[in-house]
């Protein structure tokens, strides 16, 4: 199999495993309509970071993981405002966690870009990035007490796509063009694979038990007698 092949066939199959993760994520929200398990923070940094996954596939000339990544930030936009609508709280840490993301990875990005090229200062700093929305994301999940609002197929395949972004990253998997390890990817990778097996086994216990239906519909308060 040639090297355009095998390209075309993982960069493929990473745009399959990015609907089959992002679609239920959202339509779990969007049926239950409720956000528990899911970090507003960890929403935030994502956002806020996507430009920059952009640009690394740029840079990398990555332009399976470019199409994988638009695909991601369209559907993420509407994840965030469904989760926004369901507590205040949430919306606020969407907001602040998607500005502040956004300038930290810029100005960081910057300032190491006068050390070292600029593709592996992008790099390094977005791999920083996923501790700030995997350690939110995995207490969110593990900390609330429902998991009602996470999907158990999005994690499951979250972590087959940590494996894709960790084979790329060490340059196993050629989904770019310089076929050079991108530490970016590779890091990614492995928090993906740590913070989405854990949410996934205590969501897959809960589903198990049954401890995540929906709650009884209040009964009527009677009406006073006169």
């Amino acid at each position: 199999m040639s090297a355009e092949t095998s390209a075309a066939l993982a960069g493929l199959a990473l745009i399959a495993v990015e609907l089959i993760r992002s679609v239920p994520a959202l339509r779990r929200v969007q049926r239950t309509g409720t956000s528990d398990g899911v970090s507003g923070l960890s929403l935030g940094v994502l956002a806020g970071t996507g430009l920059g996954w952009l640009a690394l596939a740029v840079i990398v000339q990555s332009w399976w993981v470019l199409a994988a990544n638009l695909l991601w930030i369209a559907i993420h936009a509407v994840l965030c405002r469904e989760v926004a609508r369901t507590a205040v709280r949430k919306r606020r840490e969407i907001v602040l966690a998607g500005a502040g993301s956004a300038a930290a990875l810029a100005l960081a990005t910057i300032g190491a870009g006068l050390f070292i090229p600029v593709r592996d200062a992008l790099g390094i700093m977005l791999g920083v990035s996923t501790l700030f929305y995997a350690i939110p994301a995995a207490y969110e999940g593990l900390a609330s007490a429902s998991t009602r609002g996470l999907s158990l197929l999005s994690l499951g395949v979250n972590t087959v796509e940590g494996t894709i972004y960790f084979l790329a990253g060490i340059a196993v998997l050629r989904i770019a063009e310089t076929a050079d390890p991108v530490f970016g990817f590779a890091f990614f990778g492995v928090v993906s694979i740590a913070s989405n097996g854990v949410r996934f086994v205590r969501v897959a216990y809960r589903r198990i038990k049954r401890l995540d239906l929906a709650p009884p519909a209040a009964a009527p308060v009677a009406a006073a007698r006169p």
